[in-house]
């Protein structure tokens, strides 16, 4: 028997007893509608929370540090101080070594506040040293305007809010003054209140202009307080992109050298200053061989990879400082809510398969004599079995379309209700900075491959259900079945 031949008579039997075929369809409908839409809340939830997390860090960028402690059984229990990770290069060459990780960007900050001075605006700033190398593959693709370091001391590379925290102090003065000399004539109300403090300052290019950056320190001379001011000659040759972590709005980024000579300046004293020896080679090598970075930030390459990142840091003796770390969590929980909810909806597909065994078993007792006469024109017992299979497949695949398009009209309601009822709002998903094109979330979603697992699983349930009716009807004797009436 041909292909074609067993599927013209698998639809002609179906369309024939259509009524019987659409009633043993609707148990599978339902049983599948119930398990796509179960699943699609539970998934649409997962994605929400996962955006709303986002909202507190970028999910594949987090902050490495050296483990400290770690619970056992219960209890914290501190990591030996011999066996603790040192933030060096080793360990930035460890972590490259990583599945998964992308880039590596190792940090080392400036101890005391700096400012940054732009023509005749200045405003303090956060001085980040980076390692060019390095963290070229991190911050190439953050750039919005300009370029990326090349390693030259004098070039730093500016965070997108640092133009907004820049002021032109001078004229702030100048406008505070007249403000009180107008208030003394009674013209305060004809005068615009001036930009200080409160709202958001104007923006204005910085990329590729000369600029200040300014230190001070404190040291003392015979127990009285001293101060000294340093000034670097800079030019910015590039601006990031906007960000939403708040910690780094105001960042400078440098060369990493740079750092470390204006930490070594900042922290020592006056008279280190001028103290010179045979030493001072032996101790620079010493500084080199000990230098340890305050952060390590390394970038995932997707967010489905931060979970077995985090698990791979935490083996290699790293702690991580990021909303990633509650991922395990988020998945975990919303497992075992998709095994709840997907049990329950599949007792309705348990019951929809027994209907099926029910129409298949009866459809043997009605077609005997075909069964009888296909036999004696040459039909092979594989013939009959495969004839009751497809059938019995095809009432669960008509289900399981049907049941697919009952829970994508569920789902829409879902969604349509949950917007405009404010219930995204209420429990403070969907509008987060997890979500780069700005769209709201949902509260339930469809993935593509939840609609093909619905269509084949209905698919296979259906031939499951037929292989008993198809092993009795391939059974049936001949002479007998053409006998019976």
């Amino acid at each position: 028997m041909k292909v074609m031949d067993s599927f013209r008579i698998v639809w002609r039997n179906l369309w024939r007893m259509k009524l019987r075929t659409a009633l043993t369809s609707v148990g599978v409908m339902i049983g599948t509608a119930a398990i796509v839409a179960m699943m699609a809340l539970s998934l649409g939830l997962k994605e929400s929370a996962v955006k709303s997390l986002e909202n507190f860090g970028n999910l594949t960028e987090m902050d490495v540090d050296a483990l400290r402690w770690y619970e056992e059984n219960g209890e914290w229990i501190d990591v030996p101080e011999d066996k603790v990770r040192k933030l060096n290069m080793q360990a930035v060459q460890d972590l490259k070594k990583i599945p998964g990780i992308q880039a590596v960007m190792p940090i080392k900050e400036l101890r005391e506040q700096a400012k940054l001075k732009v023509g005749r605006r200045e405003g303090n700033v956060q001085l980040i040293g980076v390692d060019v190398n390095e963290s070229a593959g991190y911050r190439k693709n953050d750039i919005e305007k300009g370029s990326y370091l090349t390693g030259a001391p004098q070039e730093i590379v500016v965070a997108f809010d640092v133009s907004r925290e820049l002021r032109d102090v001078e004229k702030e003065k100048r406008e505070e003054r007249r403000r009180k000399a107008g208030a003394g004539r009674h013209e305060m109300s004809q005068m615009p209140p001036p930009d200080i403090g409160g709202g958001e300052a104007p923006t204005f290019n910085l990329v590729d202009r000369a600029g200040t950056l300014i230190l001070s320190r404190e040291y003392r001379i015979d127990d009285e307080p001293k101060y000294e001011k340093k000034e670097l000659r800079v030019k910015v040759v590039g601006q990031l992109k906007k960000s939403e972590e708040r910690n780094s709005s105001a960042a400078v980024y440098v060369p990493i050298n740079v750092v470390k000579e204006l930490n070594e300046w900042v922290t020592r004293s006056r008279g280190d200053d001028v103290e010179e020896g045979a030493s001072r080679r032996s101790r620079d090598k010493a500084k080199k061989d000990t230098f340890e970075f305050d952060r390590i930030t390394v970038k995932v390459e997707s967010r489905e990879k931060v979970e077995s990142v985090v698990k791979a840091l935490k083996e290699n003796g790293f702690e991580v400082y990021s909303p990633a770390r509650e991922l395990e969590t988020i998945n975990n929980f919303f497992f075992v809510i998709q095994m709840v909810l997907g049990g329950i909806a599949a007792i309705s597909l348990l019951v929809a398969t027994i209907g099926i065994v029910n129409t298949m078993i009866m459809s043997i007792l009605e077609r005997t004599k075909e069964i009888g006469i296909m036999k004696v024109i040459g039909a092979t017992v594989l013939n009959i079995r495969w004839l009751f299979l497809m059938e019995s497949g095809f009432i669960g695949l008509i289900g399981g379309l049907a049941g697919l398009g009952m829970a994508w009209g569920a789902v829409e309601l879902v969604n349509y209700f949950g917007a405009s009822g404010g219930l995204l709002d209420s429990l403070n998903m969907g509008y987060g900075g997890g979500n780069p094109e700005g769209e709201p979330a949902k509260l339930a979603v469809i993935p593509g491959w939840l609609a093909l697992f619905a269509i084949g699983f209905s698919f296979v349930i259906g031939v499951l259900a037929g292989i008993f009716p198809a092993i009795r009807a391939s059974r049936l004797s001949a002479l007998q079945a053409i006998r019976s009436e």
